[in-house]
């Protein structure tokens, strides 16, 4: 038995999202050397009640007594209660994304700025004016952060922007590769006279493919997305998508074990401390050649569920 157990609030249940996987993966790696045991308490994003599951496993992980707790922040303001209660109990708490309340720690990305260097790469494309639509995530922190982004680029790069992204009809609202079938049908078949389409992640982007392939569009439409997924790597290879943004996922978990590992190795005293591991970059057709997939950069582990 380890010696200590850090609880990951996970925002999916592992094995549905390769990118909130590799997060987990890349935790795991980082606490290597602290004789650490890491658990997974899902709190399902897809839930309507999502903040309250999120609230019920910190309180369980802070009933349960664990060395630490990562929280991947799914709304700024929550669960801001529970949260107090465990660092009140001298557990520290580091989130993913940036809450509105204090925590340990937070490991924090650009993910505006990621919209809008996606939008600055796909105008050197298509150009000023161009018909663009963009397909936009779950109503959850860091996607709705990226797509404010995109709405900015767009708007900064003179695009002819055609729908609202917060539209529910053109959001992927689980997040997930094959949820988003209906969100790109409805664009697709909305807005027949495209220049480029913008994808919020690369999990709705495997959605998005087939169905271009179904129009004749496969390679010719030109498609943005952000992750920096291996099939989304593979695809910029192909020829079938522009390019993907590399935002980080296996360093974002790394960097919230190393913090981890800090407090417990060296009693770091941290305060609301801000780590940005990467801000990431692009992947298009001359960089895919140099990506390393995620598995190389945190090497994948069992994910087990629960605290026992």
């Amino acid at each position: 038995m380890s010696q200590r157990k850090v609880a990951y609030i996970m925002p999916l249940p592992p094995g549905l999202h390769p990118g909130m996987d590799a997060i987990a993966h890349g935790l795991a790696h980082g606490l290597k050397g602290t004789d650490t045991d890491l658990r997974i308490l899902p709190a399902d994003l897809r839930a309507p009640n999502f903040t309250i599951e999120q609230n019920q496993a910190v309180v369980a992980a802070t009933e349960a007594k664990v060395d630490g707790i990562c929280l991947f922040v799914l709304d700024e303001q929550e669960p801001a209660p529970a949260v107090w209660r465990a660092m009140g109990k001298n557990i520290p708490v580091i989130a993913i994304h940036k809450p509105v309340f204090p925590v340990t720690a937070t490991i924090a990305v650009p993910n505006f700025y990621h919209g809008l260097f996606l939008t600055q790469l796909l105008a050197r494309r298509v150009g000023v004016g161009a018909r663009v639509v963009i397909i936009g995530g779950p109503p959850i922190l860091d996607d709705d952060e990226m797509v404010e982004g995109l709405l900015a680029g767009a708007k900064r790069c003179k695009f002819n922007l055609l729908n609202n992204p917060h539209d529910p009809v053109c959001r992927n609202m689980a997040d997930v590769a094959g949820a988003g079938a209906d969100a790109v049908c409805h664009v697709l078949d909305t807005y027949t006279e495209l220049d480029a389409l913008i994808v919020f992640n690369d999990e709705t982007l495997i959605d998005v493919l087939p169905l271009l392939k179904e129009q004749g569009l496969l390679g010719t439409l030109p498609v943005v997305s952000r992750n920096g997924s291996p099939a989304a790597v593979a695809a910029v290879k192909r020829g079938d998508s522009l390019a993907t943004y590399d935002y980080g996922l296996p360093e974002m978990g790394l960097a919230a074990g190393n913090v981890f590992k800090d407090i417990f190795l060296n009693g770091s005293g941290l305060e609301d401390e801000i780590v940005c591991p990467t801000y990431g970059c692009v992947i298009d057709e001359d960089a895919a050649g140099s990506y390393v997939p995620w598995e190389k950069r945190a090497p994948a582990v069992e994910l087990i569920t629960g605290l026992d």
